[in-house]
């Protein structure tokens, strides 16, 4: 197997995983996040300006200034959608995606005006130092550190939302907010939680991408990032440990259907087509699976006493 290919696809799904844990979050918290692509934009932008400016700094404190700059650059944009949400009951998936699509071109603007390299004709930000560039673990590709620490957030957000209070109550409120609401919970908490940390972790996504795999922000690199995140987070059913397998298959379609692609001079758009057909797959079985059980739950027992005038008579 090609080392390059393979790599490539680890990792592809290392950022699958980080920001499609942000997006399983979302989803659990019922405020679905749109807004990937430009949270994604935003952080690796903010982690490019960041880096192409503190060469005087060591790696161990440019790196996290870096990603807690972008995880909260993109986490704040996501909190407009849950501050509308919370004052004026605007849909969060809508505010979100209008959000995104107009913070996109105000990036395009800065990366090739005035944040644009002087020394290179990419429409990109100067690219940052060798010291601050993950090492590639599986040369010629650009398989990095990323991979493992994607494993560990997913494991991470699996233990909060499954394994302690504040998750399990979240998932509640993303089931139910009236019941959410009546049970004493903080609707306001969760509403500003979710939106934080789903944007966060496309944030660090952004981040990740620049440290790790394009070493500059450079137009249009998130480019159906977000959506493929998203993806993976509905084949996982929004959990956040099944993000690893469900990242790994996409991210691996992905680079080999591109792959084809090139040596077989089709159109690159052949790998959004095998995406779509397979969450059409997907999206039916979830819906006949819901509709049998739902017809299942709504079944008349044959004893049922309401039933009829036999059901009278034995009242």
């Amino acid at each position: 197997m090609n080392l390059f290919f393979l790599g490539s696809a680890l990792n592809l799904s290392s950022l699958y995983m980080l920001a499609g844990t942000g997006a399983a979050f979302s989803i659990k918290s019922g405020n679905l996040n749109f807004g990937g692509e430009g949270q994604i934009y935003l952080g690796g932008f903010v982690a490019a300006i960041i880096l192409a400016h503190v060469n005087f700094l060591p790696a161990a404190l440019a790196l996290p200034l870096a990603f807690i700059a972008a995880a909260l650059a993109s986490g704040l944009m996501a909190l407009i959608s849950g501050l509308l949400k919370h004052t004026r009951n605007a849909d969060f998936l809508f505010t979100s995606f209008l959000a995104s699509s107009a913070l996109i071109p105000i990036i395009d603007g800065l990366v090739i005006g005035p944040f644009r390299s002087k020394t290179d004709n990419l429409l990109a930000t100067p690219f940052i130092a060798q010291k601050f560039r993950f090492a590639s673990l599986m040369p010629p590709s650009t398989f990095n550190i990323t991979f493992f620490i994607a494993i560990f957030f997913c494991i991470f957000f699996y233990l909060l939302i499954n394994k302690t209070a504040f998750g399990r109550k979240l998932i509640i409120y993303g089931i139910s907010p009236e019941f959410s609401k009546f049970a004493g919970y903080n609707n306001m908490g969760f509403i500003y939680s979710s939106a934080f940390v789903s944007g966060a972790m496309h944030g660090l996504c952004g981040a990740f991408a620049v440290a790790g795999t394009y070493f500059t922000c450079h137009q249009g690199f998130y480019s159906g990032m977000g959506w493929s995140a998203f993806s993976t987070a509905l084949l996982a059913g929004a959990n956040p440990l099944l993000m690893i397998p469900s990242s790994l298959f996409l991210g691996f379609i992905t680079t080999y259907a591109n792959r084809y692609a090139l040596y077989n001079n089709v159109g690159f758009d052949i790998s959004s087509l095998i995406q779509a057909f397979i969450l059409l797959v997907v999206s039916f079985s979830v819906f006949k699976t819901q509709g049998l059980s739902h017809r299942k739950d709504h079944r008349v027992k044959p004893d049922d006493d309401t039933r009829g005038p036999k059901g009278a008579q034995r009242c």
